[in-house]
């Protein structure tokens, strides 16, 4: 589980400064019913405390916004042509 928390730890740091991560985190895991505040998700992918379902729940938040941000630079080169 260290091993895990390391490589949440670097995903977190390649972040924007300001984000609302931890937020969208815990968002997504009350959709799924479990109830998590914005500390114990910090707590989570800062290595503090693990947690599978946090970190899983804060890879997939991760994950889509790196989508997103892929598909609007896609939506973008196309407008600009």
């Amino acid at each position: 589980m260290e091993h895990l928390a390391k490589k949440i730890s670097d995903l977190r740091a390649t972040l924007p400064k300001r984000n609302d991560f931890a937020r969208r985190t815990v968002e997504h895991l009350a959709a799924q019913g479990k109830q998590f505040s914005k500390q114990q998700v910090y707590n989570v992918i800062g290595g503090r405390y693990p947690n599978v379902d946090v970190a899983e729940a804060f890879i997939i938040v991760v994950e889509a916004e790196r989508e997103r941000i892929a598909d609007l630079e896609v939506r973008a080169t196309k407008a600009a042509a």
